[in-house]
């Protein structure tokens, strides 16, 4: 059977109201595991000295950087390597939903969820996750089903955040049914499995990359002198074919007014 994963990750600032990111990569299982999985454990991990993980606003922190002895200079260059081992892998694509978080909680503050067995008094807010992650899935979806019409699965890897994961699992869960009904009934079949992961899988450290330097140069203004090594990274990660989508603003209230006061598993 030919597998696709993506692996994604979401960025949302240090307050939770600004830019929100949902991103990552999509491409064949066996350039995952046979090619780009093993590389990155040699190149970016192995050492010396040897780290658990590479995760951005870790590698950069002085408290990480000597629990794991590793210098600033070490630090950019394992993070350089990894940049360097995305741009070798010309199957993968990359994707990224933005979207204003404090307008989405805005627009979307009478909206709950709840899990599709849950008490009511279990409902929580509408976070921008999950508008994302199914705005990211029917994207990915929708690129697999044009650009590789011989793929079966889209296996969907995500990084672990806390309820807000179980809220995502219930989403995955209907999601075949929910590209039905906005009549992409296409789609559905190619809906596989969804995991997990913490910062030690590796395919997650890929997108924590990308969401870490798009959150900061994508709509930068100018560069800090400091700075200028990670934005030109950055340009490295963004010059190549992929796909960024803005759900902009009139989109987001045009969704929120559709929405049930308390919804599961779907939108």
């Amino acid at each position: 059977m030919a597998i696709f994963i993506s692996a994604s990750d979401e960025h949302s600032g240090s307050d939770g109201r600004g830019l929100f990111l949902f991103a990552g990569y999509v491409g064949p299982e066996p350039d995952w595991s046979h090619f780009f999985v093993p590389a990155w454990q040699e190149r970016v991990l192995d050492g010396p000295p040897n780290i658990p993980y590479l995760h951005m606003t870790e590698i950069r922190s002085q408290e990480f950087r000597d629990k794991w002895g590793l210098s600033g200079v070490a630090a950019d260059d394992r993070v350089d390597e990894a940049v360097s081992i995305i741009n070798t892998m010309g199957s993968f694509y990359p994707i990224a939903i933005a979207v204003d978080a404090s307008h989405l909680k805005s627009a979307f503050r009478e909206s709950k969820v709840r899990r599709a067995e849950a008490k009511q008094f279990e409902a929580k807010p509408f976070e921008p996750d999950y508008l994302c992650f199914l705005a990211y899935a029917h994207t990915v979806l929708d690129y697999v089903h044009e650009k590789h019409p011989h793929v079966e699965k889209v296996d969907f890897i995500v990084e672990r955040k806390g309820y807000i994961t179980r809220y995502i699992n219930e989403f995955h869960s209907g999601l075949a049914k929910a590209l039905t009904s906005i009549g992409r009934p296409e789609l559905s079949p190619l809906v596989g499995e969804l995991s997990t992961g913490d910062k030690d899988r590796i395919p997650c450290q890929a997108a924590d990359v990308l969401c870490w330097h798009a959150a900061r140069f994508e709509n930068a203004q100018e560069v800090a002198s400091q700075d200028i090594h990670d934005a030109r990274r950055y340009l490295k990660l963004r010059n190549r074919k992929g796909l960024w989508f803005d759900l902009n603003n009139d989109l987001v209230s045009e969704m929120a007014a559709k929405m049930p006061a308390s919804t599961d598993n779907t939108l």
